[in-house]
């Protein structure tokens, strides 16, 4: 609702607060508007805003209870969220929004059962918990444990509990349901999740998040509707089962890769329309069964450790991988490679070469963690099994911070070896687009840089990202650079990070051979 503009809105404003008790004594107007009229007023101001106004007469005392979005910011207690969901003949809710610091189940539990039976929309709750008291094991000890509530008319849940303990309700129907995320939890065993997200109890799911659980050791799920799984971080899985026929994404992140488990992980996976499957984590073929996957254009695996012991366990995870689907008819490749920080050729071997096949591609996205090392070598190790490449996406050292972390490796290093990546001759005839980011212009990203310019004969855009925390100054000075060995038919597009009052925003320049535009 505008507020108006010029004179004509300033009379309409002054007329609507005429007789406010402030000093004219004349009719009160605004408050002898009707109930949903005013509703749409106080659902510009906010919910903080609309809830002082019950000072300021009986009329407005609970007119915000009938708000259809609610919004409670941290500083609303559990009592004032309990009072307002508990309005009698408030309407259905189509969004809440609570964002809480540390809060326990007990208090969740005082508004959570309110907020099941009126909504209707989206609810998000934020539960902020310091790290300190994030350990397993917390909660249940204090016997505190919430029991979620069944969203028989909720469209939307997507909950960050701050590791409280839950268990999930044994009956009721999520009827209206289609997205549920769950963050920061920890399961109350027995856990039945897999029964309230298969289709006899959510119907109409269509995306499914789990991240960051404890306490969920055998998930089962049966859905004729899902058609995108994220599981990550769920520690303690040891079973995992999927009978989805119209599943089209699949994505487990770090679920199976606890190094203290006893017991082999299994995985039963029935998905025959799933299309893009991101696997980052343990596989074994003989316990990890993947079903007819037909139809899979993008795969991503665990991350592969370029130099390292022979029997590092992720490499081998990677590479049975690569092999279940060396034959699939693949569109795209997420492949991470990653160094350790210091690298001792007496103590660590040159793993790469045990990478021996890729499946036959068209789009390769490569990430190198590379901690201040040499990509070269492994990056053409990767290319060389992949010249049927037309796009290439190389983002490297994306998770480092540290300015120590990202300095050069000693000139005694090894990181640099075979050399052969410099001189053997590599033809990526069809490569046609190359998108770097995260960018540093580094001595070893340059001359990988100016390598793939003599490898890719008909390539035609290249896309350089910079990292944020490179200047504008010295971004020019690494696109001169980067320009002297380019073509002058491909066409070279920089961009850079400039810092504001609300982050970081992407500023785009595009820069030929002679001209850098601002």
């Amino acid at each position: 609702m505008e507020d108006g503009d010029g004179e004509e809105g300033t009379a309409k404003r002054a007329k609507l607060s005429a007789g406010d008790g402030g000093g004219g004594g004349g009719e009160d107007r605004l408050s002898a508007l009707p109930d949903d009229l005013l509703v749409q007023i106080l659902l510009r101001v906010g919910t903080s805003a609309a809830a002082r106004t019950s000072v300021l007469s009986r009329r407005w005392r609970s007119l915000w209870y009938l708000l259809p979005e609610l919004d409670f910011v941290s500083t609303a207690d559990a009592r004032a969220i309990r009072a307002a969901l508990a309005y009698h003949g408030a309407p259905p809710l189509r969004l809440l929004l609570v964002s809480a610091v540390g809060a326990t189940a007990g208090s969740v539990a005082e508004w959570l059962p309110l907020a099941a039976r009126r909504l209707s929309g989206y609810l998000g709750l934020l539960n902020v918990v310091p790290k300190t008291k994030r350990d397993e094991g917390e909660g249940a000890a204090a016997g505190e444990v919430l029991e979620l509530p069944c969203f028989a008319s909720a469209a939307n849940l997507a909950l960050d509990l701050g590791f409280i303990a839950v268990a999930m309700p044994r009956s009721g129907v999520f009827s209206r349901l289609t997205l549920l995320s769950l963050d920061n939890v920890r399961f109350h065993r027995p856990c039945d999740l897999g029964d309230a997200v298969s289709s006899p109890r959510s119907p109409f799911l269509k995306s499914l998040t789990i991240q960051n659980a404890h306490g969920l050791s055998n998930l089962s799920i049966h859905s004729e509707s899902l058609l995108q799984i994220r599981l990550g971080g769920l520690k303690g899985l040891k079973q995992l089962n999927v009978v989805a026929p119209a599943l089209g994404a699949l994505y487990v992140i770090s679920c199976f890769s606890d190094p203290l488990a006893m017991s082999q992980p299994v995985a039963d996976i029935s998905a025959p329309q799933l299309e893009t499957l991101h696997w980052e984590d343990a596989f074994d073929p003989s316990s990890v069964r993947f079903g007819n996957m037909a139809n899979v254009k993008c795969l991503g695996t665990h991350f592969y450790l370029a130099f390292g012991q022979e029997d590092f366990g992720h490499n081998g995870d990677c590479l049975r991988l690569l092999q279940r689907f060396q034959f699939d008819a693949l569109d795209r490749l997420s492949l991470t490679l990653a160094y350790m920080s210091e690298l001792n050729d007496l103590e660590n071997e040159y793993l790469m070469e045990e990478m021996t096949m890729l499946p036959d591609i068209m789009f390769l996205g490569l990430t190198v963690l590379a901690s201040g090392h040499a990509i070269g070598p492994s990056v053409f190790h990767v290319l060389r099994m992949s010249t049927s490449i037309r796009r290439l996406e190389l983002a490297t050292d994306i998770y480092s911070s540290n300015p120590q972390a990202r300095a050069a490796c000693s000139s005694s290093c090894t990181c640099d070896l075979p050399p052969n990546w410099k001189t053997e001759e590599l033809k990526l005839a069809f490569l046609h687009e190359v998108e770097i980011n995260n960018f540093r212009g580094t001595e070893h990203q340059i001359a990988l840089v100016k390598q793939l310019f003599g490898w890719a004969a008909m390539l035609k855009d290249m896309t350089i990202n910079f990292c944020h925390s490179i200047t504008e100054s010295m971004a020019r000075k690494v696109c001169q650079m980067l320009l002297s060995f380019s073509r002058p038919e491909i066409l070279m597009n920089f961009y850079i990070y400039q810092q504001t009052t609300s982050g970081f925003v992407c500023s785009r320049g595009q820069m030929h051979r002679t001209k850098l535009v601002a």
